[in-house]
């Protein structure tokens, strides 16, 4: 059984940082293989379960130090891979590959879009050391194929893996309502995203606006990255006299069980890569509706397990919602049909089984 070294020392918390985290903890609770490095008092090193090295900020003045201590680590514990979830370790990645005496390899799992051609001097140094990457969509992988440096033969796919909460549901809807001042007998759209202009959450309050004649209510959950954009938001929520039916909640860690008392999910983003709140929402039986772009259409059928709008037209998502909250079959069938889908495609056991048969490839 490989031992892996994971590193990933971004400070946020979303999608990327959660999956880490999940990463970390599934092999520390399945195998104990797994040691983690992270950012001192970052959301993951909070959260991870493995053996664990937090470093401070990794600068040109300390780099060598903080490899020279990872080297040892590696040493000591006979680790012979290291898995990569954030672009910017990936220099500190091969660099620690380069000065180790002892041959490891690099799994570098890209969960974001590739915007242009990365095949400089400096990306071709760092492309030639990693010995797999790993993408989430088909999408994403042809979009690998062109801009990197590498060969094809080592870019592979890999979808997510999702589970249901376990156990006794931590959320009442009656409960979770009447805590966050909402209506219980109104049709309820949650986002869940950083809020963050390119995420698309005033898209969604200009729709709920437009339908104003409904009764619909609009819960906005992440991890505000953005305050210019965060009081647009609140601008436009009170410029259409909408501040009884908006309320902003940061960051949660349990979207999934929340995600299960809403009517639907809603995915307004420009351009995601994958889509992950899509997948997690089908599972929990709510219905979703994701905009046309990216990863979102792979996971997205339209009007059989989820609704589809055009990017950045919120007269499109609009008349999405409509179609949503007039009918009650329609949401039905969507949910049953999502549910299927997601539970299919993305089998949290399947998920990690098949990362081990890439890792053991190598």
């Amino acid at each position: 059984m490989n031992k892996i070294l994971a590193i990933c020392t971004s400070p946020d918390k979303g999608g990327l940082e959660l999956y880490f985290i999940k990463l970390v903890n599934h092999y520390h609770n399945s195998t104990k293989n797994i040691f983690s490095i992270c950012k001192k008092d970052s959301y993951i090193c909070k959260n991870v379960k493995s053996p664990l090295f937090g470093l401070g900020k990794i600068s040109i003045l300390n780099i060598f130090i903080n490899i020279y201590k990872i080297i040892k680590i590696i040493k000591t514990h006979n680790i012979d891979i290291i898995h990569v979830s954030w672009t910017k370790d990936l220099f500190f990645a091969v660099l620690i590959k380069m000065f180790s005496k002892k041959k490891i390899k690099i799994v570098y799992y890209r969960q974001m879009k590739i915007t242009r051609n990365k095949k400089d001097f400096y990306h071709k140094f760092i492309y030639e050391n990693i010995d797999l990457v790993i993408v989430i969509t088909q999408n994403l992988l042809n979009d690998c194929k062109k801009y990197l440096s590498i060969n094809p033969q080592r870019i592979k796919k890999l979808t997510y893996g999702i589970t249901k909460p376990s156990g006794k549901k931590s959320i009442i809807k009656t409960d979770f309502y009447k805590d966050i001042n909402f209506n219980i007998n109104y049709f309820t759209i949650g986002v869940f995203s950083r809020i963050e202009e390119q995420k698309g959450q005033h898209l969604v309050i200009e729709s709920i606006n437009e339908l104003s004649k409904y009764n619909i209510q609009l819960l906005l959950i992440g991890h505000c990255m953005n305050q210019d954009y965060l009081n647009h938001l609140m601008s436009l929520v009170t410029k259409y006299s909408l501040t009884n039916r908006v309320k902003v909640m940061s960051f949660t860690k349990k979207p999934m069980e929340i995600m299960s008392v809403l009517d639907t999910v809603i995915l307004p983003t420009y351009e995601e890569t994958f889509g992950l709140v899509m997948a997690e929402s089908m599972l929990m039986g709510t219905p979703v509706i994701g905009s046309d772009a990216g990863g979102v259409p792979e996971i997205i059928t339209h009007e059989e397990n989820g609704l589809l709008f055009k990017t950045k037209d919120y007269h499109s998502l609009s008349n999405n919602i409509e179609k949503l909250y007039c009918s009650k079959d329609l949401r039905k069938k969507l949910s049953i049909n999502a549910d299927m889908f997601a539970t299919e495609r993305y089998n949290y056991d399947n998920h990690f089984k098949r990362l081990q048969e890439l890792i053991s490839n190598l």
